[in-house]
């Protein structure tokens, strides 16, 4: 075992920083990033005895530490789900505003009835238009849109890759502009 506290504190020493701000650069907060850089070396000291060595140890660290990463990102997107009380599908089925959908209070409305009626039915098609789209290519349009995450985001929450996430985006918006038509002017973002 001393051999491994060893090793501990020499990866620790070596790579505290650089971990802390793996997390930094994902848009933590400070404290966050110290507790999820403890958390990644509490799990490497608890884990030391059990490294192969089929990668480099800094690999190995890392690995640990992304995982982390992802388990942060989804518990949060289950936090933001649990606060609505329904899943993000059941929101366009049901006829919750999307994020585009939303004005804020004294924001000002269209100009007349007729351009209200009008962007009422651009909401209730687009509603409909991605309640038709298939389950994963509709969860990452409206983690984009509801959710504003970027891409990588959607790619660890949904265990995906970052092409999919793109492809499924990028088809959608096809399939949306395709139906929709002169309803809705659909941009790239990304």
């Amino acid at each position: 075992m001393a051999g491994h506290d060893e090793e501990f504190r020499r990866l620790f020493a070596a790579h505290f920083q650089p971990v802390f701000f793996f997390f930094l650069h994902r848009g933590f907060a400070r404290e966050e990033c110290r507790d999820l850089t403890q958390e990644t070396f509490l799990r490497v000291y608890r884990s030391i005895g059990r490294f192969r060595g089929e990668a480099s140890a800094q690999t190995w660290l890392f690995r640990i530490a992304t995982n982390l990463w992802r388990n942060e990102v989804r518990r949060r997107l289950a936090d933001k789900r649990d606060a609505w009380e329904v899943s993000l599908e059941g929101a366009v089925e049901n006829g919750f505003p999307l994020a585009a959908d939303r004005r804020l209070p004294g924001e000002a409305g269209p100009a007349g009835a007729l351009d209200g009626l009008l962007e009422d039915e651009r909401r209730q098609k687009l509603r409909q238009a991605l309640g038709g789209l298939p389950p994963q290519m509709r969860r990452c349009v409206l983690l984009r849109i509801d959710q504003n995450l970027k891409y990588r985001e959607i790619a660890a929450a949904m265990q995906i890759s970052i092409d999919t996430v793109k492809s499924q985006i990028s088809q959608a918006r096809e399939r949306l502009e395709r139906e929709l038509g002169g309803y809705l002017e659909i941009g790239a973002g990304g």
